[in-house]
């Protein structure tokens, strides 16, 4: 159906979001390579960011095919808080009710999720520039076993050799990326394509399934 035209987000429920709660691996690559919205939103617990992110935590496999069919991590640290305290409403309050805009924060600091913190936020910073962290996601962070690696990376700056893939990941824009044809004939070494396209970081793609934290 794919191969035959057939559009992977056009349905009420979303098909990436069913592949991702299953598990499937094969099913999310795909979708993803046939262009399905990695940054869909759901209308059920909406959050602040793209919520193909919610099924993933658990799985660094998952997280790291998001991320890189070109999943929107800056909005995972985009925080209106900043510095000052949060709001406990969404801590104790988070259940399968509408919650208008969560943030990630008020998510991932959960009780039955916070020790997962830093796993996930270390895995996120190989895909953004500079973020700013919020005094809530730094408080839960500090406790983690990662948080010396993590803070390494916030306080100091990043290779230019990092940030020319962001920045040529930018101009491509997801759709290209995701693109096997268009990657064919951009006039480019194999070995810098493959920086591009993060395939260090394709633990489906090296059959690293070992990645669930």
């Amino acid at each position: 159906l794919l191969n035959a035209g057939a559009l992977p987000n056009q349905d009420p429920i979303n098909c990436l979001q069913i592949a991702l709660r299953m598990g499937n691996y094969e099913l999310m690559n795909l979708l993803l390579r046939h262009g399905a919205n990695v940054n869909y939103f759901c209308r059920v617990n909406t959050t602040h960011f793209p919520s193909a992110l919610q099924y993933a935590l658990k799985d660094e496999v998952m997280l790291r095919m998001l991320m890189n069919y070109g999943y929107d991590v800056h909005r995972c640290f985009d925080c209106p808080q900043g510095n000052s305290s949060h709001s406990q409403y969404v801590t104790d309050g988070w259940t399968s009710t509408v919650i208008k805009d969560t943030m990630f924060c008020e998510v991932i600091t959960l009780s039955w999720l916070k020790h997962l913190s830093g796993k996930v936020v270390r895995v996120m910073l190989d895909y953004v520039d500079h973020v700013n962290i919020c005094w809530k996601l730094e408080a839960v962070l500090k406790e983690q076993e990662l948080w010396p690696d993590i803070s390494l990376i916030l306080t100091n700056p990043r290779s230019l050799k990092h940030l020319c893939r962001l920045k040529i990941r930018e101009c491509m824009g997801r759709l290209r990326l995701r693109c096997p044809v268009f990657m064919t004939f951009l006039p480019l070494p194999n070995c810098l394509k493959d920086y591009i396209l993060y395939k260090e970081y394709d633990l489906y793609g090296q059959e690293n399934f070992t990645g669930a934290y």
